[in-house]
């Protein structure tokens, strides 16, 4: 294995399980400005992805549309805080020992920062991070790619002993444009169709699993 020192999680589908938050507040941005979702993929399977691109892309929204939908999404999440939201199983202990073990953890979300920031504060997981990259409030930092970049440049990390794991396709396409190795977990809201189509370097079925491959010494990075 390389020697691997720094880690990028994702927030949503990785470490926490969101989906009814989300959920909840794309309805209410989507009911505000008296848009339907009959006919429209359903909403698990575009959480992940940037808030505008799911507004204009999925929604078909003008720009300036979007930009009221994301105001009103935002309003909403604030408004519940963590209702709805749950850290899988396990994930706490996970990160507790990658600590112990000398890993260095950052997160790396489409969620602009002061969100993941509080979010991770909320759910009592932020102890266990050195740092926290995410989306920029305006739309010029929104994809994984820039987002993983901007973490490596704010944390000063070397790629060569980085290692993105999240569980989404973009993760694993956002990890290998910056020369990142990945490991994509099955739990999360990417199906394993996904995850295999984008060919990460490792699968892992549950987060006790990250640590067996990263505790692996016979298992390439």
């Amino acid at each position: 294995m390389n020697a691997i020192r720094y880690l990028l999680f994702d927030l949503d589908g990785t470490l926490v399980d969101s989906s009814l938050t989300i959920s909840a507040s794309l309805d209410y941005a989507l009911d505000r400005l008296g848009i339907s979702t009959d006919g429209h993929d359903p909403v698990s399977s575009v959480i992940g992805m940037p808030l505008l691109d799911i507004f204009r892309n999925q929604y078909e929204m003008t720009d300036e549309q979007a930009d009221a939908a994301i105001a009103h999404y935002r309003e909403h999440y604030d408004h519940l805080a963590q209702a709805g939201t749950r850290v899988y199983d396990n994930v706490r202990e996970v990160l507790s020992t990658l600590q112990d073990d000398g890993f260095s953890l950052y997160i790396a979300t489409v969620k602009p920062t002061s969100i993941a920031e509080k979010v991770l504060s909320d759910l009592d997981l932020r102890c266990y991070f050195d740092g926290v990259a995410g989306a920029s409030m305006s739309p010029e930092r929104r994809d994984k790619a820039s987002i993983i970049a901007y973490a490596l440049q704010k944390f000063d990390l070397d790629p060569v002993q980085s290692l993105m794991i999240g569980d989404r396709d973009q993760d694993i396409f956002g990890a290998r444009e910056n020369g990142l190795p990945c490991i994509a977990v099955t739990y999360g809201f990417g199906s394993r169709g996904e995850l295999e189509s984008a060919r990460p370097e490792h699968l892992a079925g549950h987060a006790g699993e990250i640590v067996s491959l990263l505790m692996n010494p016979s298992i390439a990075m």
